[in-house]
């Protein structure tokens, strides 16, 4: 069992792996659409492109490790959905 507040190292409840029940709302800051995704869809997004920031309650995301680690903290905490608010990095530094 991981230590309270991290999420377990690839293994944890379920036959070695976490199972995620939380709802994934991703917010784009541009359109303004917001849509429900996928984890197996958030594995797939550019981590590596510092152009693009990805916000959760206020903390930056880079990468999809970070993703999982707020992701069980927040199931712990009992919410069953979060919002992730993407957006260019220079509407971010301009206010918005």
């Amino acid at each position: 069992m991981a230590k309270r507040g991290h999420a377990p190292p690839a293994g944890g409840e379920k036959e070695g792996k976490v199972v995620y029940k939380i709802k994934l709302k991703l917010l784009d800051r541009e359109t303004g659409e917001s849509r429900y995704c996928t984890l197996d869809e958030a594995k797939t997004w550019d981590w590596e492109n510092p152009e693009v920031w990805r916000i959760v309650g206020g903390w930056q995301i880079t990468s999809f490790q970070k993703l999982l680690n707020i992701l069980y903290l927040k199931m712990e905490k009992g919410c069953e959905e979060i919002e992730i608010l993407e957006a260019p990095r220079f509407t971010m530094l301009s206010g918005g």
